[in-house]
């Protein structure tokens, strides 16, 4: 967190959306499993590499049998708060998977027509595909397995951009480098401490997951007086450390940047 100068400064498409607070951004990786929840039964998978992801739809035919489409959709531009990928989508068969070997040549590709994922916030996208002239359009969301274990000292710091402050001359950019510590109690209490040259602040909240990326929400406070609101959210957890995104506000400003570390 910024130190302020006291002398100077006086501060969905379902019912289970995230608040805009966690808008997605052009870098926010959007591999997972997604489905509707309210629909168990049937859902996408979703690979990404870049500004292209692969996306593997599986559902059922008229008949009842299980069927699957594919699409390489790519990144466009969409509307003002929102990340798009569109792509044509894909029906192929090819030989038995039990022959002893497989012949990539026996392989047809056939467009059924297009796919769309529009993602609003980190977590919950708008799906529409068209299959032989069938429109279907569904809200989806990642799908959660387990939770991920962000417990851990870690090496790193928080960047932000503050903004709105009581002094203007506040506003702008801040990198604040040190040690980084998590204590996660599960899907419940979720504290970060971060530790500068400039002071220690303690974030504490409650802590919930869609798919592989956890939310945070709740209060902190920092040895130098400064308090407020969070959330941090977009949290990844990898092998090498964490990342993630935080927005807030304190006593003078408000605040929106990201935070990581790596595993010490």
């Amino acid at each position: 967190m910024k130190s302020h100068n006291p002398t100077k400064l006086l501060a969905a498409a379902m019912a289970s959306l995230i608040t805009g607070t966690c808008a997605a951004s052009a870098g926010t990786n959007f591999s997972d499993q997604w489905w509707n929840p309210n629909e168990s039964g049937w859902g996408i998978s979703v690979l990404q590499q870049a500004d292209i992801m692969f996306v593997d739809i599986f559902v059922y035919g008229a008949d009842g049998q299980p069927t699957w489409y594919t699409a390489a959709a790519t990144q466009q531009a969409g509307p003002q708060g929102h990340i798009a990928f569109t792509g044509d989508l894909l029906r192929t068969t090819g030989p038995y998977f039990g022959m002893p070997s497989f012949n990539p040549d026996s392989v047809v590709y056939r467009k059924v027509g297009t796919l769309s994922f529009d993602a609003v916030t980190v977590d919950t996208a708008m799906l529409t595909y068209v299959v032989d002239g069938v429109v279907v359009s569904k809200p989806i969301t990642r799908q959660l397995w387990k939770y991920e274990d962000f417990n851990g000292n870690y090496y790193g710091g928080f960047t932000y951009d503050f903004s709105q402050c009581t002094n203007p001359a506040s506003n702008g950019h801040v990198e604040e480098l040190g040690t980084v510590s998590i204590a996660q109690a599960g899907s419940a209490a979720f504290t970060i401490s971060a530790q500068s040259s400039a002071h220690t602040c303690t974030f504490s909240g409650d802590y919930s997951q869609a798919g592989h990326m956890g939310t945070s929400q709740g209060t902190f406070s920092c040895t130098d007086g400064l308090s407020g609101t969070f959330t941090a959210f977009e949290m990844e957890r990898t092998g090498n450390g964490m990342t993630g995104r935080i927005n807030g506000q304190d006593n003078f400003c408000n605040f929106s940047g990201r935070f990581g570390g790596l595993q010490r």
